[in-house]
């Protein structure tokens, strides 16, 4: 049987804020897929999930050097390196072979011990460091006549063959190279009061992923009980959201649009002054410590598709702010902002605008009307409404428009899409709480979006995600960013 081998990781990968804790690893599963009995999402089926794109680096067929751990005690501080092939891809996992050997072996392909082909004789100038030698069950096969055993692996299957390139060396320093900084402030859409922004700041950064919290010194006031608000900082404190969350805004985002801003006197002035620049379109000043809007910045709007958007124009929505997301829902654009591309919405009923949020019109949350009938899923009827649901009769009803089906994002390709299986493995942000990544498995497609269940919990638990949501990631994700992948529920919890 295949070897699994541990993740090696560099030091400035290591969060400096995580405790010790229990991590689920893929072994079992790994081993599992060699024999045909499980698959898992590829990693070129995920939206960006890196703070670098290294798709096209892990495939099938690429050899590369990676550290053989047999001479470990007695090279003394030489590191020994031989060359292995990839045979088999799942997510950041990699089954490889090493070369002229049967022996195979499951490593992540973004581990430490995984180089380019001729990294060491290119990037090192200490040679002396860098020795290379077969496994040691090679080695004393062919002791007597290494020379030729080390010459005809190259010349026959290294050369000529698909090796790793030097882009994937730069790749991976700017992998551990966070874009944002502890202690940088940002604004928070406030989860539990969604028509108001707070001012939040950053307490730690995992790749793209960000923990974000409300602190004291930002808020008026007394800070609101931790218990009964996620994104409020406490000791252990967690609110972890991608970069691209629609959670989070650059500095001024409220004062801009005329949002409710929930902040010190001191920060609304600041903010006022961004806004007026920016109004002006002079550049505005920011403070050192404050995420800008190139820092988050959201995709151009085509000004002649935006131009079809109206006020009153409805949709089908996965609720971001719900504490399930298993079914979409009947809703409407009710205002619009001014930044580009952003509206503010709400789902029908007489709450609509008590539980409105400002969402970028590209988006995970959206679907064009008719996509739950389409895509065999539960649409929820307005609160209040009475009787069976009809779009046709109740926009005819309502004298309202659906949301033309262009300004919706462009449904991905058939490739992309079919790269989603029924059955398939990954790792997911639990949307509830999300601070929890977890191992989970796809157990229906519709269209876009996959219906994720947590691995040993029951199906009331599962979640919709659209397969562009950056908070589905592929398996040996967590490992590379040294997060906490959960255990998956036993019986007996």
């Amino acid at each position: 049987m295949s070897e699994f081998h541990q993740i090696v990781r560099a030091s400035k990968s290591r969060r400096p804020d995580k405790k010790p804790e229990r991590t689920y690893t893929w072994e079992k599963h790994l081993h599992a897929f060699e024999k045909d009995k499980t698959s898992f999402v590829p990693v070129e089926a995920f939206n960006v999930n890196l703070l670098v794109d290294c798709n096209d680096s892990v495939r099938e067929g690429v050899i590369f050097e990676t550290v053989v751990h047999d001479y470990d005690k007695s090279c003394d501080g030489v590191q020994t390196r031989w060359f292995a092939r990839v045979e088999k891809v799942c997510g950041y996992r990699v089954l490889a072979q090493f070369i002229g050997s049967e022996s195979k072996f499951w490593i992540n392909f973004l581990s430490e011990d995984v180089y380019s082909l001729a990294n060491a004789t290119r990037t090192n100038p200490e040679l002396d460091k860098f020795v290379y030698a077969p496994p040691l069950p090679l080695n004393k096969e062919y002791q007597n006549d290494m020379v030729n055993f080390i010459n005809n692996s190259i010349d026959c299957e290294i050369t000529g063959q698909i090796a790793l390139a030097p882009v994937y060396d730069q790749a991976k320093v700017v992998l551990y190279t966070p874009r944002f900084r502890v202690g940088q402030r940002l604004e928070l859409l406030n989860y539990t009061k969604s028509t108001e922004i707070r001012v939040a700041r950053v307490q730690a950064t995992c790749g793209r992923r960000l923990n974000v919290l409300v602190m004291k010194k930002d808020f008026p006031g007394s800070l609101p009980d931790a218990e009964d608000d996620r994104q409020v900082f406490h000791h252990g404190a967690q609110y972890w959201i991608d970069e691209g969350s629609f959670f989070i805004f650059p500095v001024g985002f409220a004062a801009v649009n005329g949002y409710k801003l929930n902040a010190r006197k001191d920060y609304i002035d600041h903010t006022r002054k961004i806004a007026e620049a920016i109004k002006k379109g002079k550049e505005p000043h920011y403070d050192p410590e404050d995420v800008t809007f190139d820092h988050l910045p959201k995709p151009e709007v085509d000004p002649e598709l935006w131009k079809q958007v109206k006020k009153g124009q409805k949709f089908e929505l996965i609720d971001p702010l719900a504490q399930q997301f298993k079914n979409l829902h009947v809703a409407s654009i009710l205002d619009f902002l001014t930044t580009d591309g952003y509206m503010i919405v709400g789902m029908d009923g007489p709450d609509a605008l008590e539980d409105s949020f400002p969402i970028h019109i590209n988006n995970a949350f959206m679907f064009p009307v008719g996509y739950a009938e389409q895509n065999n899923l539960e649409l929820v009827n307005p609160d209040g409404f009475e009787g069976d649901f009809v779009w046709d009769k109740y926009l005819s009803d309502e004298n309202a428009d659906k949301l033309p089906i262009e300004v919706f994002k462009p449904l991905p390709s058939k490739e992309r899409l079919d790269k989603f299986q029924v059955g398939m493995r990954l790792e997911a942000a639990d949307m509830c709480e999300n601070q929890f990544i977890c191992p989970a498995t796809i157990t229906s497609v519709h269209g876009r979006l996959i219906n994720v269940n947590f691995d040993g919990w029951d199906d009331e638990f599962d979640e919709l995600y659209d397969i562009d949501s950056h908070d589905i990631l592929p398996i040996g994700w967590c490992e590379v960013h040294d997060y906490t992948l959960q255990e998956p529920k036993k019986p007996e919890d």
